[in-house]
């Protein structure tokens, strides 16, 4: 695993701010189980409920390697979790007290937005695998986020590495960028 870099508590994205992104991450992460995103093991999920100002990408539930394919409409910026949790302030500390992780696009070490303990609100669907209630959730979130830049038109890999106390995340994205 590499070394992380500095932490900081603000997104590198212009548009939304910590409470915010993890606010659109945990509803478009919260679908059912037999399309979620998350638990997806393809990428065949992965344009579902996409938000508008950013496109999301997901890391797995830990149940080991897992490689996806994506079509991704140009001019976005992504937002990929190398390792995240909704709980609560004491959950949060404990989680992030070891995180760790990487994202690599094409090869290239992107930055981490280190995200401790932020309450925010989020929507979640009957029977996602978190085993969440549906409806709206007041929750507290953190992890290490890595915000990037719109990707150029084509054919990219990104993968996503990262473990948090005792939960390990190995994902790898082949991204078709363009393909709105």
């Amino acid at each position: 695993m590499a070394a992380q870099p500095p932490a900081t508590q603000t997104s590198t994205s212009d548009k939304l701010a910590p409470a915010d992104f993890q606010a659109r991450w945990w509803t478009w992460a919260s679908q059912p189980s037999n399309s979620n995103p998350v638990s997806d093991t393809s990428g065949r999920y992965c344009m579902r409920d996409q938000p508008v100002e950013v496109w999301l990408l997901a890391g797995s539930l830990g149940e080991g390697p897992v490689e996806r394919q994506c079509r991704v409409p140009a001019s976005k910026p992504l937002l990929a979790p190398v390792v995240n949790l909704a709980t609560d302030v004491a959950g949060c500390e404990k989680f992030m007290k070891n995180a760790q992780g990487e994202v690599l696009m094409d090869g290239s070490t992107q930055a981490l937005t280190r995200v401790s303990a932020t309450p925010f609100t989020y929507e979640a669907r009957a029977g996602n695998p978190y085993g969440t209630s549906a409806g709206r959730i007041n929750s507290v979130g953190c992890g290490l986020y890595a915000w990037i830049a719109a990707p150029a038109s084509g054919e990219h890999e990104l993968v996503i590495r990262g473990s948090a106390n005792g939960r390990d995340v190995d994902v790898k994205y082949k991204l078709i960028v363009g393909a709105d």
